[in-house]
């Protein structure tokens, strides 16, 4: 696909009126696909660029990302913006095209720097007056339950449906546990307004160069909540940074953000995200239930991944469970085989 689209990207970005390289040489250099767009970097006179298609929601998308890049851009967190084009000649999607950014991305340890614990502050201390968006997460603690209990009412029917009962009680009791946790600190967000997110924080999306720590893929910013974003992307950290790590990147973190009650929202989040992601499973096995080969075939990897989240919800809300969580992940293998 990409390689059908590359030569009419370049006819856009040669021809096209919205272009700055129109009318000049326009040379692609390399080209790769991201999980919702494709992407192309190429250089016009001396100037190094990435070209953005965007496939899914693009408007949106775009248009956050091209304000993000205008906000942050010169600070040093976010590339230059070049032009967004939400009707581009020739092309079926919005683009964006930006600065090439050099440097290193970093997806292990390292990246988990007191550098980059600063500039999540930097971002999360922003204006918020100057984000005209809604990043489309969760901005409180009380949005984010509202979704997660919708969620849960769901997974709860369909195991007591299916006759899931031994593992429908300990689900329900799960889902017990962090009501009353959200209860607790529900209080926590009463002074503490939306701030501007990167909306989708990983080691990944941050690239060390010359001038510090540059964050790229700002698809998913607006304003939200800075706790869920570090809760979050602790989560996804966790298997690539050892737990020191992260404590110390929390404590730098929390060293540059004076946001109200941060530390204790950040860990309110850390209790409920694992049964989050548990609810999630279910909601996959669910809807997916004997649907293909393909599916059965990825059933034992999902077993066990199923069994693991429900040990680390089980262990982040301080509830024993009465089976072992391989043995309830087992039973929903079962019944998803036999398509319940």
């Amino acid at each position: 696909m990409q390689d059908e689209l590359t030569p009419a990207i370049h006819q856009y970005l040669t021809n096209a009126a919205a272009s700055q390289f129109a009318q000049q040489p326009v040379e692609i250099v390399a080209h790769w696909e991201g999980s919702e767009n494709l992407l192309w970097r190429v250089t016009c006179r001396g100037t190094e660029a990435v070209a953005k298609l965007f496939l899914d929601a693009g408007q949106a998308r775009s248009r956050r990302q091209f304000d993000a890049h205008t906000l942050f851009a010169p600070a040093g967190l976010a590339p230059v913006p070049l032009w967004y084009d939400h009707n581009p000649e020739g092309l079926a999607r919005q683009v964006n095209v930006y600065r090439w950014v050099e440097g290193t991305a970093h997806t292990d340890a390292q990246g988990a720097s007191v550098e980059l614990a600063q500039a999540v502050a930097s971002i999360h201390t922003g204006d918020p007056s100057a984000v005209q968006r809604f990043s489309p997460h969760p901005f409180n603690l009380d949005f984010f339950w509202r979704i997660e209990q919708t969620s849960m009412a769901a997974v709860t029917a369909w195991l007591e449906q299916a006759g899931l009962q031994p593992v429908a009680a300990p689900y329900a009791q799960l889902c017990s546990a962090a009501a009353q946790i959200v209860d607790q600190a529900l209080p926590l967000w009463a002074s503490a307004p939306a701030t501007p997110v990167h909306g989708d924080l990983r080691l990944e999306h941050a690239i060390v160069g010359p001038r510090g720590v540059c964050f790229v893929d700002w698809e998913m910013a607006g304003l939200g909540d800075p706790a869920l974003e570090i809760a979050q992307f602790l989560q996804r950290s966790r298997t690539l940074a050892g737990v020191d790590t992260l404590a110390i990147w929390v404590d730098a973190y929390l060293a540059a953000a004076d946001l109200p009650g941060l530390e204790q929202r950040i860990a309110a989040y850390n209790c409920l995200l694992p049964l989050h992601a548990t609810t999630y499973l279910l909601l996959g096995l669910h809807q997916h239930a004997a649907a293909t080969a393909e599916f059965q075939e990825a059933l034992p990897f999902l077993t066990e991944t199923l069994a693991a989240s429900l040990a680390l919800a089980a262990a982040s809300l301080q509830f024993d469970l009465t089976a072992t969580p391989q043995e309830l992940a087992q039973q929903v293998a079962a019944a998803v085989s036999s398509g319940g």
